[in-house]
């Protein structure tokens, strides 16, 4: 593991207990530095300074507080990733009511669902889920306040963000009621984008949230420019990249369309940036497919090979088709973090001899989210890094567990599901690891979707899966047991697969699946027999995911 030269000053953040220190003092820190950008549909950047920002914010902020809801209370946010989701969401947890995070991705039914289980007792969205929410002010129920992010609305019951923030601005600190922030208070309901049950709600506390992102600077340096387009009501975007970009005072860029993603991050031209495991598969198949089209394939992996031996001797190389294809296809970056779901070796492997480093984390939404990450100056590809240094780390036949500051209040209203979850203090992920002899946590599956045979061997079907990923054609494939006798524990292994349709444009379907076949066959010729693929499925569509993309395995089993 090769020490990589680092300042000690890029890996220390402000030490703040509530989100109301954090904006006062990110205002006075960094003030007219650029805090927020992101690109219209005619191309044009528009940017916040942090000045900008916490100016907005503490003017929506004495109009909240003028509405005199009681401390606490229950404020969700549902709309597209925009600067004015996180100036209210600032402005919400930094006088100690409760933010929200309503999951956009959900039918109609399930959204309204979310805010009457969250209690909600008003709401910021955007013109998109007005019609959805409206008839939520007509049920009597705790939602009496709607304030809408953008457009106009013809019902006097709608409040407009934009005239809340005016009133605001006229207002002063003496204008309204005062209040106080605790770092106990919970600042934040997070829906968990669980894949095989109904979404809970995670309370995380202003200590729990603050803990988290201020030990995350430990470990990772994003240089001065982050691009990130996960989604702001999940606890990765939200914590990870917005609230610690802005606590160490980073230009971070937005996206909030995944249409426009790809070209938001060519035009953001960042250093670094925060993702998903799908997002680098989708880049790298692409990187792959100009190179057949182009018939330079077999003179980039020439040169990735020889890439590699100098890297191995810890020589220098120059390649002018990896700088082309790098520059091409990854622009400025020079670091990606990625979690959410496991990454393939071999992907984290080429883009690092593309002068990208990868750098792996490891979190869950009830740990505020991050557990682990591997550091800038001492990454080891494959590992998912040591555990933050106020994180006690347990290994339960197998299973992850955690105890530490960052572990979540409980689960909002489930007493039951929280005492399940958090035993003794100790969270257990249902996540399945081991360590190495320097501590670095490595992840092998999660202990529900173990497929247990009537000889008593298990299998991780992640394991298979990241092996199957690697298969060009192969866009998204998810490993279960399909019955094959009376009998539970009596199963064949199956693996369910969307092919990629670049891929296959042309083929029939019989010559897709022999294909297929072929590919797993050799794969399986280096398993135990009890491991080895036994059944192919072929999709014809993608699978359901989750806010972090991962597969939601009840709902695709065929």
């Amino acid at each position: 593991m090769k020490q990589l030269p680092y300042r000690k000053e890029d890996y220390s953040s402000p030490h703040y207990e509530t989100f109301d220190e954090m904006v006062a003092g990110i205002r006075t820190t960094y003030g007219d530095r650029p805090a927020l950008s992101w690109f219209t549909r005619q191309q044009e950047e528009k940017t916040l300074t942090y000045r900008q920002l916490t100016q907005q914010v503490l003017a929506l902020r004495r109009s909240l507080l003028r509405k005199q809801l009681p401390h606490g209370a229950h404020i969700a946010i549902l709309s597209e990733n925009s600067a004015n989701w996180v100036i209210a969401f600032l402005a919400i947890v930094s006088c100690g009511y409760t933010a929200v995070c309503a999951d956009t991705e959900q039918s109609d039914e399930i959204i309204r669902d979310m805010l009457r289980r969250s209690d909600t007792q008003m709401l910021f969205l955007s013109p998109t889920y007005l019609p959805i929410c409206m008839p939520l002010l007509e049920e009597n129920g705790l939602l009496q306040h709607m304030v809408l992010m953008g457009g106009l609305s013809s019902d006097e019951r709608v409040e407009l963000f934009d005239v809340l923030c005016e009133q605001g601005e006229a207002l002063t600190d003496g204008d309204v009621p005062s209040f106080q922030v605790h770092p106990n208070d919970t600042a934040e309901i997070v829906f968990t984008s669980g894949t095989t049950s109904q979404s809970k709600m995670v309370m995380l506390s202003q200590r729990a949230v603050m803990h988290n992102i201020r030990e995350e600077c430990e470990y990772i340096c994003f240089y001065d420019r982050l691009f990130s387009s996960l989604p702001f009501y999940h606890a990765y975007g939200l914590n990870c990249a917005v609230l610690n970009a802005l606590l160490r005072g980073i230009h971070l860029y937005i996206n909030g369309d995944l249409k426009t993603a790809m070209r938001d991050l060519l035009l953001s031209k960042p250093d670094s940036m925060l993702t998903v495991p799908l997002m680098l598969e989708a880049i790298h198949n692409q990187l792959w497919l100009n190179l057949e089209k182009g018939g330079k394939a077999d003179a980039f992996r020439k040169a990735l090979h020889i890439a590699g031996i100098y890297k191995k001797l810890h020589l220098p190389f120059q390649s002018k088709l990896l700088d082309q294809v790098r520059s091409q296809v990854l622009g400025t970056l020079r670091m990606i973090a990625c979690g959410g779901a496991q990454l393939s070796r071999e992907i984290a492997d080429e883009f690092e001899l593309l002068g990208v480093q990868i750098l792996q984390g490891y979190g869950i939404t009830e740990c505020s989210p991050l557990i682990s990450v591997t550091p800038n100056y001492a990454n080891k590809i494959g590992s998912v890094g040591p555990v933050l240094s106020s994180l006690e780390l347990r290994l339960e036949d197998g299973e992850v567990c955690v105890k530490g500051p960052s572990v979540m209040q409980g689960y909002y209203k489930d007493p039951e599901q929280t005492a399940q979850a958090i035993q003794d203090g100790w969270f257990r992920t249902g996540d399945l690891g081991y360590t190495d002899k320097d501590g670095y946590l490595y992840l092998n599956g999660r202990k529900k979707n173990l497929i247990v045979f009537k000889n008593g061997k298990k299998v991780s079907p992640e394991k298979l899966e990241n092996m199957i990923s690697a298969i060009p054609m192969v866009k998204e494939v998810m490993v279960y047991g399909t019955a094959n006798g009376t009998f539970a524990d009596d199963v064949k292994l199956t693996a369910s697969i969307y092919p990629d349709p670049q891929r296959t444009e042309g083929l029939s379907s019989y010559e897709i699946l022999e294909h297929l076949q072929r590919e797993i066959d050799a794969i399986n010729n280096t398993l135990p027999t009890y491991q080895q693929i036994q059944l192919v499925n072929i999709r014809e569509k993608e699978f359901n995911k989750t806010a972090t993309k991962k597969i939601k395995r009840h709902e695709n089993i065929t």
